[in-house]
């Protein structure tokens, strides 16, 4: 009979043997051991990495290639519960979506059809924003759609506007850089009004205004076109989300919070409110990652989605947008 001593001993070798197991392709466990080495080093979401790294290798070692290997990681990112990362593989992405989103069939189609910012003037006195989302993950469009939102601004800001609706429910994400350095006068001045912290709540990067000039992670970002009209400090401000509003559009949200006389309001966001990084694995083959949780400027951090301060669901309306219901409660709200 085994002893329990023998017994432990068996178990532990057993359980080291797993993961010193002959592979039938060389290359695949090359591939799996640095995909786990980089998650380890950087995901915000480790609680299941040994039971992922157990499961992989079992699954993989009998493979033939990295090919075959890549379709495993949709599961690796659902166990991970990292639906903002992904394997990108070939010109291929593997990852997992979150199941537990709202829809909006109406914003779902407008998502499709609009590509570009929008502006009008509401009752003579409210200046209307709409920020779609962007494609910028190169950092090649930075000037062009930071200077894109500030024309619009231009167009239509005056000494007869009283109040602004900035509109992010078509803002499924993109780079959040020139979202902000658009919007930098209606942020604030001299303040940090967000950032990154990593798993362990250490700050991991700034969001800083000083001078008038955008810092981000220290780096400074300038801006190619002025405003034509100052925007006046704590001027009202509501800010429209929807559940589509996502990673750069919640960043982009999360400015906001905090600041005077800002609002709120629409349906939850995505819940995509982490910064996500990229990583090589080989010369064919990257690996995305969620490394950050984000905090505003008051440092609560986000670890889901925004919770508007008046929600309202459905009712939209982007072309007739004095009867678009989050219009209509931000007309409120804004005094009108």
């Amino acid at each position: 009979m085994m002893t329990r001593s023998l017994l432990l001993l068996w178990f532990l070798l057993s359980s080291v043997c797993l993961f010193c197991q002959t592979f039938k392709n060389d290359s695949v466990k090359s591939f799996v051991d640095k995909s786990i080495e980089l998650i380890a080093a950087n995901s915000i979401h480790k609680e299941n990495l040994e039971v992922i790294k157990h499961e992989l290798y079992n699954k993989s070692r009998n493979l033939n290639s990295i090919d075959e290997t890549a379709a495993l990681y949709k599961d690796v990112f659902k166990q991970l519960n990292d639906y903002h990362g992904s394997l990108k593989y070939k010109g291929k992405t593997y990852g997992w979506n979150n199941p537990n989103v709202m829809t909006n069939g109406y914003l779902k189609n407008r998502i499709n059809m609009d590509k570009s910012t929008f502006s009008q003037v509401i009752d003579q006195k409210i200046g209307y924003l709409r920020i779609v989302g962007n494609s910028d993950f190169a950092f090649k469009k930075v000037d062009s759609i930071a200077d894109d939102i500030v024309a619009h601004i231009n167009d239509i800001n005056s000494v007869e506007i009283k109040g602004w609706i900035i509109d992010l429910r078509l803002n499924t994400g993109g780079n959040m850089y020139p979202i902000l350095l658009g919007l930098k006068e209606f942020i604030g001045n001299n303040l940090r009004f967000g950032g990154f912290r990593d798993a362990g709540n250490k700050p991991s990067g700034d969001w800083e205004i000083k001078a008038g000039k955008l810092l981000i992670d220290g780096n400074r970002l300038d801006r190619k076109t002025a405003l034509t009209y100052p925007i006046a400090n704590d001027v009202p401000l509501v800010i429209l989300t929807s559940c589509y509003t996502a990673s750069a559009g919640e960043m982009a949200a999360i400015s906001f919070i905090g600041r005077n006389n800002t609002f709120i309001v629409g349906e939850k966001t995505a819940n995509y409110t982490t910064a996500v990084l990229g990583f090589k694995i080989n010369d064919y083959a990257g690996i995305n990652l969620s490394t950050d949780y984000v905090v505003d400027r008051n440092l609560k951090v986000y670890k889901s989605y925004i919770s508007p301060d008046v929600e309202v669901v459905g009712g939209d309306n982007l072309t007739a947008l004095k009867k678009d219901h989050k219009i209509i409660k931000a007309l409120e709200l804004l005094g009108q």
